[in-house]
């Protein structure tokens, strides 16, 4: 298992590395999510002093809330391309000072001044790998928290996403035919091809109810869940049109039925 989850964040660093590099990410998602951005700084962002951004990327949140609160942000990915498309766009600002930027594995984040928010938005903790390398992620920023901080993170919803992938690797399964990690249920990996090269992708796919689980386990107490978004993130970020219809019907939409789950749980 352990050989496994460390191929699984081979491949995301190497993934990522590429998706930054050739701007396929920047192009693909050029803003955050509005609706995910206002719901992070009403879930706790706004009066934040420390804020860790968990598998920041380039910045597409830690960037913009920088702008709106006077919090000092740690950003922390495992894409060395990533954290230098982040830190070329801090150059550009008067933020740079309030941000420490952290490349490297779960031992990279030491125990210093504790945050009042953790942030693992749009999949981050999906891509970790099996759940015991999740279990391991999320009891390490436990760690890192306030007493009463909160973690907001969202996942790719099992109900929405990828159903051809999760077919193929149940029917593994059942045969008894899946490998680590795929033998645990909700685990895929899929390939995509990004200025012509073939990258993979690993998702855990989350039920609200798995969510809340792991969460649990882990010493979290979770508030509540929302949708992230009814259409496709890359369609929500590139169309004003589809982010204006997506927050007229997130409403009425149940968590689970989301392009993404989004959560607030509460360090215990």
């Amino acid at each position: 298992m352990e050989k496994q989850a460390l191929d699984v964040v081979a491949a995301m660093s190497e993934t990522y590395d590429h998706y930054y590099a050739s701007s396929g990410y920047r192009l693909r998602y050029p803003v955050p999510n509005h609706a995910t951005l206002d719901y992070v700084m009403a879930g706790g962002a706004a009066d934040a002093s420390r804020i860790l951004d968990f598998g920041c990327g380039n910045g597409r949140y830690g960037l913009p809330l920088l702008e709106r609160t006077q919090a000092r942000i740690t950003g922390y990915d495992i894409s060395l391309a990533s954290l230098a498309e982040f830190d070329a766009e801090l150059r550009r600002t008067p933020y740079r000072e309030r941000v420490t930027l952290i490349h490297g594995g779960l031992e990279s984040l030491s125990r210093q001044e504790p945050y009042d928010l953790v942030l693992m938005l749009f999949g981050v903790l999906s891509h970790i790998g099996a759940r015991e390398e999740r279990i391991e992620a999320l009891c390490k920023v436990r760690t890192l928290m306030k007493p009463g901080a909160r973690l907001i993170l969202s996942v790719p919803s099992i109900y929405r996403r990828r159903p051809f992938e999760l077919l193929k690797f149940g029917i593994q399964r059942r045969l008894g035919q899946a490998r680590a990690p795929q033998d645990e249920a909700g685990n895929i990996f899929f390939s995509r091809a990004i200025n012509g090269k073939p990258v993979v992708f690993f998702y855990h796919l989350y039920s609200v109810a798995s969510l809340a689980e792991e969460l649990a386990h882990c010493g979290f107490r979770i508030g509540e869940c929302t949708p992230e978004s009814l259409l496709p993130e890359w369609l929500v970020t590139q169309s004003a049109l589809a982010r204006r219809l997506d927050r007229l019907l997130l409403p009425v939409l149940p968590a689970a039925f989301g392009y993404g789950i989004r959560a607030i749980a509460e360090r215990v």
